[in-house]
């Protein structure tokens, strides 16, 4: 974890952490024309305070610590996940927050984020990936997330071993109501949460209406 005892987040934008998970900032009229409405570009919008986020960091490495009694399980930095149920393959970057307090994502809409200050796949806690819905050529790499159902599975893997994960519920939000302690928080279970724009656009607010999360838990082997 880099949130605990780390003065430089801690100190970010008034402590205000934004989320600009599959959202750009500048909408172009022209690239409009050929996008469905629900994957039209939007900016980052709020949805809790950086202060909260530490502290949810720091839980879950004191849950970590409780409940494991040998540091004996699979954590991995990845740098590639695949989905086989949308036909995702993609390079994954470490991310994350930007000058201005959002979570960082890609510039590219073929790349996915891993949110490093967070939890490693395959540890205790909630792992978060994050990546664009769509850019300005048309669909990026998490347009068909919406498709995924229960049971689909989601491979992650760090260039020398494969952790497999499990959907196991999708939730879509209200994009200023994202909930962030099921997204980033501490939990026993070993976690995976992906995170997109979905939803209609809304011209007035210059934003989808809502953030799509996938949760998917590490399947035992």
């Amino acid at each position: 974890m880099r949130f605990k005892n780390n003065s430089k987040l801690l100190g970010l934008v008034g402590g205000i952490l934004l989320l600009s998970t599959a959202c750009t900032t500048n909408v172009q009229e022209e690239a409009t024309n050929h996008l469905p409405a629900e994957s039209i570009h939007a900016p980052a919008e709020e949805i809790a305070s950086q202060t909260e986020t530490s502290e949810l960091s720091e839980e879950n490495e004191q849950l970590a610590e409780s409940t494991d009694s040998s540091p004996a399980f699979t954590a991995i930095i990845p740098t590639r996940v695949t989905i086989p149920a949308i036909s995702v393959d993609a390079e994954v970057k470490p991310h994350g927050l930007d000058e201005k307090g959002a979570m960082a994502v890609p510039e590219d809409g073929e790349t996915v984020a891993w949110f490093e200050p967070g939890t490693k796949p395959g540890a205790r806690g909630n792992a978060v990936l994050a990546a664009h819905v769509d850019d300005y050529t048309g669909p990026a790499i998490f347009f068909d997330l919406k498709d995924l159902k229960v049971g689909d599975e989601i491979h992650v893997e760090d260039g020398e071993e494969t952790l497999t994960f499990v959907v196991t519920r999708k939730e879509a939000y209200p994009y200023n109501e994202a909930p962030i302690r099921s997204i980033f928080g501490p939990t026993n279970n070993r976690q995976l949460n992906l995170i997109t724009c979905t939803g209609l656009y809304d011209r007035k607010t210059n934003n989808h209406q809502e953030r799509l999360v996938i949760y998917s838990e590490l399947k035992e082997t």
